[in-house]
């Protein structure tokens, strides 16, 4: 069952690799930002919380990282617990 899940999302992901447009892509861009790192200047500075870079934004990632890096623990402590008794 997992196999199949696996399989089928690996051909998802593929298919989407192939099929997305290139042309999609902002043309707004300059070429010498086309990396996967980007230009340090590449658009603007956050004006409101919620904007892209903005201290929210961060705050939700920290947040998010958090929950789930305690989930994790709550699994392995609980996992430990039944392997041990």
């Amino acid at each position: 069952m997992t196999a199949r899940v696996g399989a089928a999302l690996a051909v998802g992901v593929l298919l989407v690799l192939v099929l997305v447009d290139p042309a999609m892509a902002q043309d707004d861009i300059s070429d010498s930002c086309r990396t996967i790192i980007g230009c340090v200047d590449a658009g603007p500075k956050p004006q409101n919380p919620g904007d892209r870079g903005g201290y929210a934004q961060l705050l939700t990632l920290l947040v998010l990282v958090g929950g789930v890096s305690f989930i994790g623990w709550r699994v392995v402590r609980s996992a430990r617990a039944n392997a041990a008794a």
